[in-house]
């Protein structure tokens, strides 16, 4: 047990090392290279790494697929399955209805238009989501899990990771007049809130997909609404009425939403008791 403990100890620390450098290589390759509209060679790399190293791990050094989490596991899962499809739009909507209330907040396009948009997004986003969520949910937190560290410890050092992860391409598509001093730790503290909230539906549905499809309709959502200019945040209102991670208000609804999930299923509760 001891020797399988230390494996799977120095398997995690390879892949961390793997993701958070594999952007910064990708950022490299880009200032080489040259980038488009349509992405990068670097881009490519960043996203496609993570994968790449869970699927290396799991299948020459030792990791094994058992505690992967393939199995859909519909049966006795629809409320993480409806918590995935429904939380980010309904999150969105909330955040959105308060900032035209306040007048912080302005609508640029139809509904309609949004509608549309948002289901030429939703594909495009699923097959990004499998690279991601195959990564953090699918090796990176039952591995944590694996090792005995308290369930809460392991959403936020995902999040912390995964946050990180971000870092290299932060000001490629990010755009905001705002200091990064302040914004990246709201940032991550909002990664860290989405982490605990994707940990769980994981967690308690022993099953990738349920991670797979809320971050497929987060990112077909809200990113939509704010790259595709569906909205205008007011810039002195930004960092509370964004429904993006870094928004506040986008963090307390996701971090109560997170522990309120981890809560039901039981603060105790470790890989031992759930199937992964």
């Amino acid at each position: 047990m001891n020797v399988k403990r230390s494996k799977t100890r120095r398997n995690v620390i390879l892949f961390s090392l793997v993701v958070l450098s594999c952007g910064w290589i990708g950022r490299l390759v880009d200032m080489q290279v040259g980038t488009d509209a349509n992405g990068s060679l670097g881009q490519l790399i960043w996203i496609v790494s993570p994968l790449l190293c869970m699927v290396i791990l799991r299948s020459g050094m030792g990791d094994g697929w058992h505690d992967f989490g393939m199995k859909p596991r519909f049966k006795g899962n629809s409320v993480p399955y409806w918590i995935s499809l429904l939380f980010f739009p309904l999150m969105a909507v909330l955040i959105v209805g308060i900032g035209l209330g306040l007048g912080w907040t302005d609508l640029l396009q139809s509904p309609a238009a949004f509608a549309a948009a948002f289901g030429m997004a939703v594909v495009p986003s699923f097959v990004k989501n499998i690279f991601e969520e195959f990564a953090w949910r699918g090796y990176l937190a039952p591995k944590l899990f694996m090792l005995g560290y308290p369930r809460l410890l392991v959403h936020i050092t995902v999040g912390l990771i995964w946050g990180a992860w971000h870092f290299p391409y932060l000001f490629v598509f990010v755009d905001t007049a705002e200091s990064m001093i302040t914004y990246i730790p709201r940032l991550m503290i909002g990664m860290i809130a989405m982490a605990v909230l994707y940990g769980e539906v994981r967690f308690i549905s022993g099953s990738v997909w349920p991670a797979v499809i809320m971050h497929t309709m987060g990112n077909a959502f809200i990113d939509t609404l704010i790259l595709q200019k569906f909205i205008a945040v007011h810039e002195e209102a930004s960092y509370a009425a964004m429904p993006s991670p870094e928004g506040i208000l986008a963090i307390a609804v996701t971090g109560l939403a997170g522990l309120w999930m981890w809560k039901k299923a039981g603060p105790g509760k470790t890989s031992s008791s759930l199937q992964l």
